[in-house]
């Protein structure tokens, strides 16, 4: 279960789910080539990540292996965009709960 409210997604720990980063222009226009990455860390400031995804073809693909061994509670994510020119541009932060499976 993937669930997205505003900035805040909502994710059970070792399921397999993907969502979209819909990249375009304020007026709707197309951003031209980027590579991203999906950032997720227990606490903003910390040195490591809990895991990191790339953006392909604009979808954040999560695996099963990227969570299952995370402990349940908050941690915080954002998406870093390199465009073609150089330029940077971030997503977020935001919330990313990991939610406790009974099954494991």
């Amino acid at each position: 279960m993937l669930k997205i409210i505003g900035n805040n997604i909502y994710h059970i720990r070792g399921d397999t789910d993907s969502f979209d980063v819909d990249l375009t222009q304020e007026d709707g226009s197309d951003v031209g080539a980027y590579t991203a990455v999906f950032s997720v860390k227990r606490n903003i400031n910390d040195a490591q990540y809990a895991f990191q995804a790339p953006v392909q073809d604009g979808v954040v693909s999560l695996t099963h292996d990227m969570t299952a061994n995370l402990d349940p509670g908050d941690y915080v994510w954002d998406v870093e965009v390199r465009f073609q020119d150089g330029g940077y541009q971030t997503i977020g932060p935001g919330l990313f709960r990991v939610l406790a499976d009974v099954t494991r």
